[in-house]
């Protein structure tokens, strides 16, 4: 990966061991406890076994009408939609408190032609570095999955009042001439697993672009 790492998160944390797993060449996923391949296998039958017994049961969401279907781990809650304002109608959140992970999903009112997607993904990293400076950059890609371009960026927070390093995967496609944007965050220790069951999950979505 891109080497965007800063020494502050490396002394304060204590997460030298980790950096060099991330850091290495994207075809090497001897780090991860599962490479991208095998939980892509995995989610479609519903259960992932991991190498220390532990299951993880994966559960079908028909979403935005039934346009989208996803396969997300059972023990992420969807968020109260009485909590949600006006403006989230078209958002979706789920949640796993106990283990610090967020997935969010919002289709946005905003035009995004395909063949922009790669443009918009910049106008993210660009808006992220701006409003929230304390991130780093970890790594950008643009992923072909079933016919899109998915543009996909990675990066590093503080999260109080630890502080503790959290990873995310944000994401952006055109999906029915709109921009749909989502992201998954999770603790940085823990990125060995979500990482890759993170890419697997949008491997695995399906998206029909026409009611």
């Amino acid at each position: 990966m891109t080497e965007y790492w800063d020494e502050f998160f490396l002394k304060l944390h204590n997460q030298q061991v980790l950096k060099a797993q991330l850091d290495v060449s994207e075809n090497d996923e001897d780090w991860m406890t599962i490479s991208i391949e095998e939980a892509i296998e995995k989610i479609s039958k519903g259960c992932l076994t991991l190498p220390d017994g532990k299951e993880i049961q994966f559960q079908t969401l028909h979403l935005y009408d039934n346009q989208l279907t996803i396969s997300l781990p059972s023990s992420w809650i969807p968020e109260a939609r009485a909590k949600q304002t006006k403006d989230q109608r078209g958002s979706y959140v789920v949640q796993d408190k106990p283990n610090g992970i967020l997935f969010g999903l919002h289709q946005s009112e905003q035009e995004l032609d395909p063949a922009q997607v790669e443009i918009y993904q910049q106008q993210m990293i660009e808006q992220m570095s701006r409003t929230q400076p304390s991130m780093k950059l970890v790594d950008e890609k643009a992923l072909p999955i079933q016919g899109a371009i998915i543009g996909c960026y990675e990066s590093i927070f503080l999260v109080s009042p630890s502080p503790s390093p959290y990873y995310q995967i944000a994401f952006v496609r055109s999906w029915r001439g709109k921009a749909l944007i989502g992201s998954c965050q999770f603790k940085l220790e823990d990125a060995p697993l979500w990482y890759p069951l993170t890419y697997a999950m949008l491997h695995t979505s399906r998206w029909l672009e026409s009611p």
